[in-house]
């Protein structure tokens, strides 16, 4: 591969954020909804948090919902990438090292599905078309 990079660089915020972060479920859940009212940035305006049950198995589910500008399949597979965030470079939004949405469900459940609906391919509300993804 030309221009491969063989390492990975880390900053030491990261490696302290991720060691410390969600000790406790309350803190997990908190993350979540940050995630969910940064879309504020991205158009949102509501965010719905409710708590079902699943008719598999009985078990309690977690549901946080908002109507911001969604993602893309790319943005999906980032989303779900440890240490990756786009929030980095948008002003007042909370996600900066790209850990918190990863740990915390972990945190909180043995597993996690993300749907998600953005119009056009990059996410614009004014494109003609929608893209639905799912992340697991």
């Amino acid at each position: 591969m030309d221009g491969a990079i063989d390492h990975v660089r880390i900053h030491p915020k990261f490696l302290h954020s991720n060691a410390t972060s969600h000790k406790w479920a309350l803190g997990a859940f908190a993350e979540l909804l940050d995630n969910a009212l940064d879309e504020a940035c991205n158009g949102a305006t509501y965010v719905h948090v409710d708590v079902l049950n699943n008719r598999k198995d009985n078990c309690k589910m977690l549901s946080i919902e908002d109507n911001g500008g969604g993602m893309n399949p790319d943005k999906m597979r980032k989303c779900m990438s440890l240490g990756y965030s786009m929030k980095s470079k948008i002003p007042n939004t909370i996600g900066q090292y790209g850990n918190g949405f990863k740990t915390s469900t972990m945190r909180l459940g043995a597993d996690v599905i993300v749907f998600s609906r953005c119009r056009g391919t990059d996410g614009r509300r004014n494109a003609h078309y929608n893209i639905q993804s799912v992340g697991r």
